[in-house]
């Protein structure tokens, strides 16, 4: 069968990894009508004749890592000092032992989540009792909590006036994120704000999912299951003295309205959480504060060495990141476990090809534009002076006076030589070709 001919090349031809039939458009991977990413589901190198196109060799990587088959990830030597928070197959936060790859169910897709370390600064994150009261009651272990357990709380109305909620004491500077899960009861918007800046609040709907009145705050809402939500603010150059959670009657002017409570209405929260920089994974916390260890993936050895083609070969990678505040967030780095031999991917507005080689960067090719907040794809080809790279599937950009490096590893969302640039975000797939596009 020959439907269209094929005519290999990142940028050029009908068959490459982003022209007509390739990686990234219509008749390749990534149709638009296709939400998930499984090539060997898709199989559509069987547009091509056989003999003249990539079938055989682009169907086959020698590196597929693939978060819902978990033995495609068996390669991977995690690394992380105690236990971390994710999302299971069943909607649930449960916890992941220690050095071990976390594959966090993100909207039903399992993708491997790569942090910082962080701490969550709130020293009881769901004993809600040990909060202090503002015209409002709480009421312990009397809803299933996003933990699939019946440990989640309500907080109660008790009085008739503006304010209602709880607050924690908590002094703290600089940037923050502020998050809890939340669930409607019989009122349905929650108020996250804290003590100084009073002009400052986001409005949460826990009915619509959706962000009401906010000012001030970089707020969002996700949807975590179970009518459950996580909601979070981002307090940027702040200084605080308590973060405080409110009942909200209404939220379409911001204002806290006056409103009768009768001591048994309310709504649930659960996991509360206060860290620098953004939201991630949840802490839990007991009486003091409590850290994460960062996550650190990498291939090395043989399993290193089986996979990758020192010559020529073609990477892709999907992956979500929570920010692109600078340079510091990786999406994947090859090295020799030194800065002078390197090929260096960030998720950021350039170096999406970065190659280094005797300590001498070779090509830094910048491959177009990632979005906060959802999938991005990138591919990029490499052989000596000729690197190829393209995000999304747009223009190709080339350095055609390159040398390969030499390297040893592979690592998933961080960096060798500064070892604290994690992607804060999640991989959703990662493949390699032992082949550059145009050798084929």
């Amino acid at each position: 069968m020959k439907i269209q001919s094929a005519k290999a090349g990142i940028g050029t031809g009908r068959a490459g990894l982003q022209a007509a039939s390739g990686l990234f458009s219509s008749a390749g991977l990534f149709d638009k009508g296709v939400k998930s990413f499984n090539p060997l589901d898709l199989n559509p190198y069987l547009l091509f004749d056989a003999q003249t196109s990539m079938i055989g060799t682009l169907e086959n990587p020698t590196l597929d890592l693939d978060p819902s088959k978990q033995d495609t990830l068996d390669v991977i030597t995690a690394t992380r000092a105690g236990v971390a928070t994710y999302t299971d197959f069943n909607g649930n936060i449960a916890t992941a032992s220690p050095n071990t790859v976390r594959v966090d169910h993100v909207d039903g897709v399992p993708m491997i989540l790569v942090e910082p370390t962080a701490t969550n600064l709130v020293t009881h994150s769901e004993d809600f009792s040990q909060w202090t009261g503002e015209n409002a009651t709480i009421q312990s272990d009397v809803i299933i909590s996003p933990s699939g357990s019946q440990d989640g709380s309500k907080m109660v109305a008790s009085n008739s006036v503006q304010r209602q909620g709880i607050n924690k004491a908590q002094t703290q500077s600089g940037d923050l994120a502020f998050s809890v899960f939340a669930k409607k009861g019989e009122y349905d918007v929650i108020q996250l704000t804290d003590a100084v800046n009073a002009s400052s609040y986001a409005n949460f709907n826990l009915t619509s999912g959706t962000v009401g009145s906010y000012a001030g705050y970089t707020p969002k809402i996700e949807l975590v299951g179970n009518d459950w939500f996580r909601c979070s603010v981002t307090f940027n150059s702040t200084t605080i003295n308590k973060v405080r959670l409110t009942i909200a009657e209404q939220d379409n002017d911001g204002r806290l309205e006056t409103f009768a409570g009768n001591g048994a209405d309310g709504l649930y929260i659960w996991g509360a959480q206060l860290e620098t920089g953004i939201a991630t994974s949840y802490i839990p916390t007991s009486g003091s504060t409590a850290q994460r260890a960062a996550d650190d993936l990498k291939i090395t050895g043989s399993a290193f060495s089986n996979f990758y083609n020192q010559s020529e070969g073609t990477f892709y990678v999907e992956f979500n990141p929570r920010e692109l505040a600078s340079a510091n967030n990786t999406t994947l780095e090859l090295s020799d476990g030194t800065g002078n031999e390197r090929i260096l991917s960030l998720a950021y507005s350039s170096y999406h090809a970065y190659f280094v080689d005797g300590g001498v960067e070779q090509a830094n090719l910048d491959g177009g534009t990632y979005t906060v907040g959802a999938v991005n794809r990138l591919a990029f080809s490499y052989k000596a002076n000729n690197i190829q790279a393209s995000v999304g599937g747009g223009s190709v950009v080339t350095d055609t006076s390159a040398s390969i490096p030499t390297l040893d590893r592979l690592i998933i969302g961080n960096q060798t030589v500064a070892n604290n640039r994690q992607l804060n975000g999640h991989v959703k797939r990662l493949l390699f070709w032992p082949y550059h596009s145009d050798s084929l």
